[in-house]
């Protein structure tokens, strides 16, 4: 009985590090969410401005493709590193993942849509239209769940109490 009453202290000061240790790590986890997801939003703009301009309209897809998405995938990986303990961390870095699927999920979107109708319909064909109209459905539909997944995130974090 001795001995367990020796080991309580050290018990109750190992899951108190475990505690610090998680807190610790989602301070550092949210720095790097909110860096990431900074300079993800500054390609997003240069890339949308791509778009726009048809003479860039090629190295917009170039830089959704070999940079935006990789991008997404690293920034995944990054937020799945830490490691977390506390219920409350572990929702907020799952609303931080979901949030990139959508940004991903978005980003190919957008890479197929300007892959397809990079040309000028000269026949007026209607399918074509009919195409087009579906494709920017399902685009306006994912920004919508990305804007809605980034708003999730931004809660959780202000629930969390730590920013």
């Amino acid at each position: 009985m001795k001995r367990i009453v020796f080991l309580v202290p050290f018990i109750v000061l190992f899951f108190s590090a475990c505690s610090s240790e998680s807190e610790e790590n989602f301070t550092q986890m949210l720095g790097a969410f909110e860096r990431h997801d900074s300079e993800l939003n500054t390609m997003l703009d240069q890339t949308t401005e791509n778009i726009s301009s048809e003479s860039n309209r090629d190295k917009a897809l170039q830089t959704i493709n070999e940079k935006i998405i990789p991008k997404v995938n690293d920034f995944r990986h990054t937020i799945n590193n830490y490691t977390l303990s506390n219920d409350e961390h572990l929702e907020v870095q799952e609303a931080m993942v979901d949030y990139l699927d959508e940004v991903e999920d978005l980003m190919e979107l957008y890479s197929n849509f300007n892959e397809k109708f990079f040309f000028v319909n000269p026949l007026s064909d209607d399918s074509i239209d009919e195409t087009l109209n579906e494709e920017l459905d399902k685009i306006n539909q994912a920004e919508e769940e990305m804007d809605a997944a980034k708003k999730n995130v931004n809660q959780m974090i202000a629930e969390s109490g730590t920013e």
